[in-house]
Formats: structure tokens, C-alpha cells, sequence
């Protein structure tokens, strides 16, 4: 008969893996932070090849948009269009470097120290994902760990291409590393910190909050079908836990700038359809009135929310409960697949959940080549965008002799489909594992 492990050989494998899982992230970082170089020390930034090199990046040029270099304050002194504690971020990280001479050597330095502490975000994020699958997912069914499954899950993450792509394009990283550290508190049974880190993670990106429609559904459930799941309590503890959070670092800048605290509000609703959406898609071939605002915010509400209806449907009547990573998953899938905006970044929300939402009953092997598919789809989405911007930009400029370079919209619209098709493929896996019966892979 075999023993089960015990706590000192769990915490001496727990410690092993934990240091494998830093290094990961740690390599991570560092090929995300290389697949900027030619934009970094090639002169792409400055001289315009940022779309031909696909190293771009909303950290350099809002430096100076938003008047980081000259001191400004997020909020109290410009209007900020992303969530407090990214422009928190922001601020800090210009000040940190604001001692060295102004010029673009100072920019530069900005940008280094960003992707420092996105890449300190990205290895947080991986020994997160990597420590909840190590243990069982989030609704662990025992104590055991998996130091392969905690490696597996944490190297998904780190080293998928789309991380390397698209970890320095934008900010996200830092709300994708405390959403995983909230789920990684959630599944250790500490709520309210749990719902702390969540809370954070809404202030630095809108998306973290979706993580509470699957767990109320999951609450209903259990109130329902009393199968031994998490207790109402813990529900009603995550989410105060969150909104204090979320209070603690918006009220103040509330307080003293409302106008411009709104602006990401106010940005959101009345943003155009933007680059990566199936508006865009379908406007481009005049399926769609995709400049008619109003049309696409309701579209796009109506299809999350009939998106969300059926998920909670499937999180209420599947035969065995499905896991929390699962259903959020979902949710977060069907937020990117109906909004109107889909940046390449956003790949970076969907990494850690898949690794999370690993089937529990479909083949290894089909699990493996979805996951690929979307990475490839990922992936040639990443230069397809570049090469489209760079068409557009020099079709609308009256300087560029010649027919424009680049990506025209017939080639983008197949790269955009290809990735909508993958990520839909993958929730089509998940859902699948979900009604399925069994509890573990064929």
C-alpha cells in the first residue's frame, strides 16, 4: 500500500517547486522583456518601426503623453484612462527614475523599471497558478501535492509565446499576478485576503471583478444541491473582502479628482470598436454598423450577458459540480469574445486560467493540441496586428509613396477570426469537460 506524503516531505516539495516556478517566471520575463529589444536599443520607439519590428508598447509613448516625464499626477492633474492602480503604478515607477537627466535616456529608464516589476508581476503570477494546481485547483479534494502539475501549470504561464509577445505591450500583468494571487488565498481557504487581492486586482483592471459570477452560481448550487462546496460565508467574505479593497485605493482619488477618476469610465463606455473585436470585423466588410456607438455597447452587453446566462446554467445543471476555474474561464472568455475592444494583451487575463482550467476528463493529447492551436492563433494575431497598423498608418499618410505596407484588412480579418475561433475552441473544451462525468482524464 502506498503512503500518502507526509507534511514534511509536502513542504520540502512544495519549497523545490516553488523555486523551479520563480525561475520560470524569472525566464519569462526576461525573453518578454527581449522581444523588445529592437524597440529598446534598435531606435524603433523613436524612428517609427515599432509596428514593423512588433515590439510596441503603451509604456514609452504614454510616458510622454500623459506628462510622466514632467512631473504630472495621474488623476489630479491629467485624466487617466486606466483603473487607479495602474496609474498608481505609472506615477510611481516615473518618479523612481525622475532623478535622471530629462531626455529620452530617462524614458528608457522608465520602461526598464515598468518591466522589472511587470516581470517581478509575471513570476508572482506563475508560483500563484503554479501553487493552486500543484494543490488541486481551487476547490482542492485533498492535501496531496503535485509538484509535476504545479510545474506544468507555472511553465504554461511563463513561457506560453503569447506571455513572451505580449507581457510589456501594456499593464496588465499587475492585475493578472493579484487576481492569481487571490485565487491562490481563495484556495487555501483565507477569504478574506482572498478577496483583497481581488479587490486590487479590479483596481488596476475592470476584468478580476468577473471572478464573482461563477462564484455566486457555484454558491447557488451548493444552497441548492448541498454537495459539500464552499459555504454561502465564504462567497459573502471574498466579496466584502474585495470591495473594501477596491474602496481603500479608489475612494481617496475619488475624493479629490471625481472628474478625472471617472475617466476610465466615461473612456470605456464612449470608446469607438477597436482593433482585435468581431465588430470590427464585420463592419470592415459592412456586416455591422460599427461606428454606431450605441449599437455596439448594446450588442456587445447583451451578448455577455446571454454568454453569462448559459454559463451559469451549465455551473447549476451539470451532473458533477464544475470548478470555479472553470466556469471563470468562461466568463472571461466571453467577456473578451462580445467587447468591443480585444487588445493583444488580453491573452495575458486567459493564461493562468486555462493553465487552472485544465480538463480533468478529456485526453492529454487533446487538451495539449487545443492549448497549441490557440497559441499559434495567438501568436500570428500578435504580428498580424502590427503589420495591420503599419498599413493603416501609411495608407493614411499623404508622405508614403507607393501601395502601403504591411497587412491590408482581408489578411488582419483572417488572423482576428483565427484567434476568435481558437479561444472559442478552447472554451468549447471546457465546457465539454465540464458535463462530462468523470472526475479524471481518459
Amino acid at each position: 500500500m502506498t503512503m500518502a506524503p507526509g507534511p514534511r516531505r509536502v513542504s520540502q516539495e512544495s519549497g523545490r517547486s516553488g523555486l523551479w516556478l520563480v525561475a520560470l517566471g524569472a525566464v519569462g520575463a526576461v525573453l518578454a522583456y527581449l522581444a523588445k529589444w529592437p524597440c529598446r536599443f534598435g531606435g524603433a520607439w523613436t524612428d517609427g518601426g515599432q509596428y514593423t519590428y512588433a515590439c510596441y508598447s503603451d509604456v514609452f509613448p504614454l510616458y510622454y503623453r500623459d506628462g510622466l516625464g514632467g512631473g504630472q499626477v495621474p488623476y489630479l492633474d491629467v485624466p487617466t484612462e486606466y483603473p487607479v492602480l495602474t496609474g498608481g503604478l505609472m506615477y510611481a515607477a516615473s518618479r523612481a527614475v525622475s532623478w535622471l537627466p530629462e531626455g529620452v535616456g530617462r524614458a528608457f529608464a522608465y520602461f526598464d523599471l515598468t518591466a522589472v516589476v511587470l516581470g517581478c508581476c509575471l513570476i508572482a503570477a506563475v508560483v500563484a497558478t503554479g501553487r493552486i494546481a500543484g494543490r488541486g485547483g481551487l476547490d482542492p479534494a485533498d492535501t496531496a501535492y503535485r509538484p509535476r502539475a504545479a510545474l506544468l501549470a507555472g511553465g504554461l504561464v511563463a513561457l506560453a509565446p503569447s506571455a513572451v509577445l505580449a507581457g510589456l505591450i501594456n499593464w496588465d500583468l499587475l492585475a493578472v499576478a493579484l487576481l492569481a494571487g487571490g485565487l491562490a488565498f481563495y484556495s487555501r481557504g483565507r477569504m478574506w485576503t482572498a478577496g483583497a487581492l481581488i479587490g486590487l486586482a479590479t483596481a488596476a483592471k475592470f476584468y478580476p471583478f468577473l471572478v464573482f459570477g461563477p462564484m455566486f452560481v457555484l454558491m447557488v448550487r451548493e444552497l441548492w444541491r448541498k454537495e459539500g462546496g464552499p459555504p454561502a460565508a465564504d462567497f459573502l467574505r471574498t466579496l466584502a473582502g474585495a470591495v473594501l479593497a477596491w474602496a481603500a485605493v479608489n475612494l481617496p482619488v475619488y475624493l479629490a479628482a471625481p472628474h478625472n477618476w471617472a475617466t476610465f469610465f466615461t473612456f470605456s463606455r464612449e470608446r469607438g470598436t477597436d482593433w482585435g473585436s468581431v465588430y470590427y470585423f464585420l463592419g470592415g466588410y459592412g456586416l455591422f454598423d460599427s461606428g454606431d456607438l450605441d449599437l455596439v455597447n448594446a450588442t456587445g452587453t447583451g451578448a455577455l450577458v446571454l454568454a453569462c446566462a448559459a454559463i451559469a446554467l451549465l455551473g447549476l445543471l451539470a451532473r458533477r459540480r464544475p470548478p470555479l476555474e472553470q466556469l471563470v474561464l468562461l466568463v472571461v472568455a466571453a467577456f473578451l469574445m462580445t467587447n468591443k475592444v480585444w487588445s493583444p494583451q488580453f491573452v495575458l487575463w486567459l493564461l493562468p486560467l486555462a493553465a487552472l482550467a485544465w480538463p480533468r476528463t478529456v485526453r492529454p493529447g487533446t487538451a495539449l493540441a487545443v492549448f497549441g492551436l490557440w497559441q499559434l492563433a495567438e501568436v500570428c494575431y500578435f504580428f498580424g496586428i502590427w503589420q495591420h497598423l503599419l498599413h493603416v498608418s501609411q495608407q493614411s499618410d499623404p508622405a508614403s509613396a507607393g501601395a502601403p505596407a504591411g497587412l491590408p484588412f482581408t489578411g488582419y480579418a483572417l488572423v482576428l477570426l483565427g484567434r476568435l475561433a481558437a479561444v472559442a475552441a478552447l472554451c468549447a473544451l471546457t465546457v465539454v469537460d465540464c458535463l462530462r462525468k468523470g472526475d479524471q482524464r481518459a
